[in-house]
């Protein structure tokens, strides 16, 4: 069920708490609230019907608005909110306010790559979900590093592209960053290529490209470690240049 459904749904009966379980009513509160936080941070579906079945999920996320507000996921809403309604539009600001670490990688997203010039107040929230641990905010903000001139900022991107490269997660994340820019205007000031590439020994290197034969990743699988970092970053490069139309 989409989450504007849910918020639009309106009824002429009187609201009533839903009813509470003798073996719910049995737990631990820090475990109700454990157990409310583990669904919150995987759907917002299943969160809202959470609280209406039951009333100890109920009244816990609302004593605890603001730390169950801050795990919510919101990933079924879409980026950029072209036709809010009211109470939608409520949900999503409290959980900006409440500091969800989607929300705030979302308006930085939309911040920094917004039409025509961008907004540099974007990367500093790109920053802050990054280390928080956010990995599309990860990835942004250590390519946008590994754009720049500036031998340290590069020196920094390369530490956050790697903790994702540990995880083997580079290509899920470059695809979801892929799917959420399909909702942007591209070709902002922000950005510019960086003609220097990261690998200096273009020319003589048999690393990464050479035993790859071509660029090609299909999954984190294939991005084998044990080769040329430098030549693998910058055909990571290669591929958020032409993404961001750069």
């Amino acid at each position: 069920m989409a989450p504007s459904m849910l918020f639009k749904k309106k009824s002429n009966k009187k609201q009533h708490a839903p009813p509470s379980s003798s073996s719910i009513q049995s737990l631990p509160r820090d475990l109700l609230l454990e157990m409310l936080i583990s669904v919150t941070s995987q759907s917002f579906v299943d969160f809202y019907n959470m609280k209406l079945c039951c009333r100890d999920f109920l009244e816990i996320a609302e004593e605890e608005e603001k730390y169950v507000l801050q795990k919510v996921s919101i990933n079924q809403f879409p980026l950029i909110q072209w036709f809010p309604n009211k109470k939608e539009l409520s949900f999503l600001t409290r959980c900006m306010e409440s500091g969800n670490i989607e929300s705030l990688f979302r308006e930085g997203f939309i911040k920094y790559f917004s039409y025509p010039n961008g907004n540099i107040s974007g990367f500093e929230r790109l920053k802050t979900a990054a280390q928080k641990g956010h990995k599309e905010a990860i990835y942004i903000y250590g390519m946008i590093l590994l754009c720049s001139k500036n031998y340290e900022s590069r020196k920094e991107g390369l530490k956050h592209m790697r903790s994702l490269r540990r995880l083997k997660c580079i290509m899920i994340t470059r695809k979801k960053v892929e799917y959420l820019t399909g909702s942007l205007w591209k070709n902002n000031d922000l950005l510019t290529r960086n003609e220097t590439p990261l690998c200096d020994s273009k020319d003589t290197c048999k690393g990464w490209r050479v035993k790859k034969n071509k660029w090609l990743l299909l999954n984190d699988e294939d991005d084998d470690i044990e080769s040329c970092e430098a030549c693998r970053w910058d055909h990571e490069l290669e591929f958020f240049y032409k993404l961001f139309n750069i």
